[in-house]
């Protein structure tokens, strides 16, 4: 009885954290099944979000030839068009904004059907009538013609509510608790959502989109600020890496809702109001235990710890309230720190500028390259979607590999984005398979020719998917090393700071960057090599990075020895460490015997050798503690 009493109270004692240490880490620990609830839950709030701004894809795709009609100047309203009017030139479908004076003949089709050479007079269109079975935000709020341009505005405006959101979300948290900051978040995007597809005019819809990407912003702030807050070491890394995933999943889901919800009203009012679940989950959702102890909360971060304790099965220790106190008043009593102390020139003021640089082109093209995919045409756009969901989730998982196992990530994303940029301009080499032939072919030719030239124009958008697919593959794999590791820059106490502002510079540049879609007016591939561009440029400035900042827990991999060379150099290690014996010189079974289960070196020290000097152990112990320390700094 009395050695079970020992035992316990040995542990007890061994689980007491020493002083200076976290009592937050050492209770939570680095990951539990406490954190693993509140983690999958804040995951799941990514995946509406990400639907809210993807959703522009398939609300405001453009009408299809032979659903707009052009009335010119010249037309005659009491003068009824046959209706066949409307499809007698495939040109509609790139110029609805004009029509050809001859085309308005009744008598057009039957006479030019098999030798117009495409040399009509152009007139202007008085009004443009609509005839599509889809009502899409262009169909219903005219944007058209020079109107065109508003669809970009529309998320421009989602990008500026992020800007805000985000800049909003820094200062509500000086107040407002994390949890409570995500269920107004939840709630804000219910209402705003819900307002932004049941408006009737383009001014209040741009207005609503605004404020529901503000309220998106503060929901998953929020929870990346929960996230950061209770879990640590390499949990954390893996956690800030794959919140991204379901931002992955999330795409490839919205393909699959668009389809049961065709009209864009009801699109907006499903992805909304499927937060209502999300807001009856948030009742498992923690808190953040240190936010509550710098607001003098302990009663609430020692009920949180009490049950983080009782789900991970982790001892506490008997003083752990008033460790609680003590902890809250060094957090109260802490310096905050100012904006402009991240240029103190502590990090050279140049690095600083490449990474917000580096940041903003890689926001521009992780939300860009998605929006983009409408240009490969609209009858395939759910399954370019849902492709460029795959690729990015494959990307991710690339990324993370980078930064758990190499020591030169930031070089590793770099070649990749420079690579995939360039390789990214042979888009322009591809072989013209009819997609754009048949605008200048009547619809009254062959159903043969039809049918053939639209199975080329397929192939077509296959082969430019791939050029998508890879830049969208190494934008996922920079973005998840810059997420995990732009902090380090800095020291511990800017890094929020830090992120704040290169991750508003991106959303800043996010404003402007939608307007690259109206460059499709010029020529169909001028977005994506401009795209690319941007692309290879940032990633050679994360090359440049790559000077100051790697993993230095990762071992460089030096060169492999021979059998010969292992033998030779290992008999010098044990000759120069051994005692057992002063006269032995060479592989004696004594030497084997007293080396054979207590000495290891790495493959470093092996080759060390040959150039520093090895001096003699003066026992068998100082020899264990050499090889648990060689040991210690390997790696699998």
């Amino acid at each position: 009885m009395m050695k079970a009493n020992d035992a316990i109270c040995k542990r007890r004692r061994s689980s007491a954290p020493p002083p200076g240490v976290d009592i937050v880490q050492h209770i939570n620990g680095n990951f539990g099944r406490w954190q693993l609830r509140t983690i999958l839950l804040i995951f799941l709030c990514k995946i509406p979000t990400a639907w809210f701004m993807a959703c522009i894809i398939y609300t405001a795709p453009y009408p299809q030839r032979g659903e707009l009609v052009c009335r010119s100047v010249s037309w005659n309203a009491s003068e009824s068009l046959p209706s066949e009017s409307r499809n007698t030139d495939r040109l509609f479908s790139v110029q609805v904004c004009n029509a050809y004076a001859q085309s308005l003949s009744h008598n057009f089709v039957q006479r030019y059907g098999t030798s117009w050479n495409g040399t009509q007079q152009v007139m202007p269109c008085e009004r443009v009538e609509h005839h599509a079975e889809y009502k899409s935000l262009i169909v219903d709020f005219d944007l058209i013609c020079s109107r065109r341009v508003l669809v970009a505005v529309t998320q421009s405006f989602h990008a500026l509510g992020a800007l805000i959101g985000g800049l909003l979300a820094y200062q509500a948290l000086q107040h407002v608790s994390p949890r409570r900051l995500m269920l107004l978040g939840m709630l804000g995007q219910i209402f705003c959502g819900n307002l932004t597809g049941l408006v009737d005019t383009y001014q209040l819809h741009i207005y609503f989109r605004c404020l529901t990407s503000v309220c998106c912003t503060l929901m998953y702030t929020a929870g990346h600020f929960i996230l950061m807050d209770i879990t640590s070491g390499k949990a954390r890394i893996l956690v800030v890496t794959l919140s991204e995933l379901f931002w992955s999943i999330g795409l490839v889901l919205l393909p699959a809702i668009s389809i049961y919800f065709d009209n864009w009203s009801h699109l907006y009012v499903a992805i909304s109001s499927s937060l209502i679940v999300l807001v009856w989950l948030h009742r498992w959702i923690s808190d953040a235990p240190r936010w509550l102890l710098r607001h003098q909360r302990v009663e609430q971060a020692l009920r949180l710890l009490l049950e983080s304790a009782t789900h991970n099965n982790r001892m506490v220790p008997l003083t752990l309230d008033v460790r609680l106190t003590i902890y809250a008043s060094e957090l109260k009593s802490e310096q905050r720190i100012g904006y402009c102390q991240i240029w103190d020139k502590e990090t050279k003021r140049r690095q600083l500028f490449y990474i917000h640089l580096i940041w903003g082109c890689a926001q521009v093209l992780y939300n860009i390259i998605l929006l983009m995919i409408r240009s490969l045409g609209e009858a395939q756009v759910h399954v370019n979607t849902a492709a460029l969901g795959f690729a990015e989730m494959v990307g991710l998982f690339v990324g993370l590999y980078f930064i758990l196992y190499t020591r030169r990530y930031w070089r590793w994303a770099g070649n990749l984005m420079i690579v995939a940029g360039l390789c990214t301009y042979l888009v322009w080499l591809l072989p013209e398979t009819g997609g754009h032939i048949h605008i200048d072919i009547l619809i009254y030719q062959s159903t043969t020719t039809t049918f053939a030239s639209l199975d080329r124009n397929s192939r077509r958008v296959g082969l430019e998917l791939l050029f998508w697919m890879l830049l969208k593959f190494a934008n996922a794999a920079s973005i998840a090393v810059l997420t995990t590791c732009t902090g380090e820059m800095v020291s511990p106490e800017k890094r929020v700071l830090l992120m704040l502002s290169v991750v508003s510079f991106g959303r800043l540049c996010l404003v402007f960057s939608p307007l690259l879609s109206t460059l499709t007016v010029v020529h169909r591939l001028l977005p994506i090599s401009i795209i690319a561009t941007v692309g290879w440029v940032y990633g050679f400035l994360m090359r440049l990075l790559n000077r100051y900042y790697w993993n230095t827990e990762q071992v460089q991999v030096g060169q492999v020895p021979t059998p010969n060379t292992y033998r030779r150099n290992s008999a010098v290690i044990m000759r120069r460490c051994s005692t057992a014996s002063s006269d032995v010189s060479n592989y004696s079974n004594e030497l084997l015997h007293n080396f054979e289960q207590t000495v290891a070196v790495s493959i470093a020290d092996l080759w060390h050798i040959n150039f520093n000097t090895i001096h003699e152990c003066d026992s068998m112990n100082e020899i264990s503690d050499v090889a648990s320390k060689s040991q210690s700094t390997q790696t699998i």
